[in-house]
């Protein structure tokens, strides 16, 4: 896959086919990756969700993963993981000219169906933290790829349009609106909040919020300025969820 990003000085790797994008980016950030630096594989065979959860990634995907190093505390740079999922909502609209949902904190969902899933990890290098991005989204993912459970709850752009797109262009989009969406994210934290509040389906409805075998039922009534789910608890409490897993299955 050749990709066209002219005037980007830092790297991107294609491989047809990784472990995991997060993982191997890793081991290139402790050996002294540049900032900005990108792996992308068309097929993961150990790919990794958020909660410690396998992730499908049956080819007909896009797997990129970047290197990050932003100035802040790690409190602080968890505001790029909602940021993240408005930039690839960004590139979905690009690509497909669908509006895709945001499930807190960072699923994107087309026709109620998880297109793409982010998973954002910090590791240490030299005594500085760096973070990674990674995104893994169904783009050309048949249908029949989403077996079981997975065929209720998962799909791709192509199998709620209809339409193939280039994976050319689906990395080269995905890329584009995560360098654009960090280089807003430096200057102000708070760079997409109106567009992640507008995308939220969370919101003003009730809500499971999964703490390990706990599950406790709330509402949420909005996004903080953190971009925290701010909830109300059955007994009339508020609480701001920072992280976490919040369901509206079963509801």
């Amino acid at each position: 896959m050749e990709l066209g990003l002219p005037g980007r000085a830092a790297p991107v790797i294609v491989k047809e086919q990784v472990t995991s994008t997060n993982s191997v980016l890793k081991e290139l950030a402790i050996e002294g990756a540049a900032e900005g630096s990108v792996l992308i594989a068309l097929r993961q065979t150990g790919g990794r969700g958020r909660m410690g959860r396998s992730f499908l990634s049956p080819p007909g995907g896009i797997y990129l993963s970047m290197l990050l190093s932003p100035r802040c505390s790690p409190e602080a740079s968890l505001s790029l993981t909602p940021c993240a999922a408005v930039a690839v909502q960004r590139a979905i609209a690009r690509l497909s000219d669908v509006q895709a949902d945001i499930k807190w904190p960072n699923d994107l969902l087309v026709e109620s169906k998880k297109v793409c899933g982010i998973l954002c990890e910090s590791v240490f290098y030299q005594g500085q933290q760096k973070l990674i991005v990674g995104v893994g989204l169904n783009v050309n993912t048949p249908p029949e790829a989403f077996t079981g459970e997975l065929s209720a709850i998962a799909g791709s752009l192509f199998s709620v349009t209809g339409k193939k797109i280039s994976s050319q262009k689906a990395a080269e989009a995905l890329i584009e609106e995560l360098d654009r969406m960090y280089a807003d994210w430096q200057n102000d934290h708070r760079c997409c909040l109106e567009e992640y509040k507008r995308s939220c389906i969370n919101l003003k409805r009730p809500v499971l919020l999964i703490r390990g075998e706990e599950k406790i039922k709330a509402y949420a009534e909005g996004i903080d300025d953190n971009y925290a789910l701010m909830v109300r608890h059955e007994n009339g409490e508020h609480e701001a969820i920072k992280m976490g897993e919040v369901s509206l299955r079963n509801m």
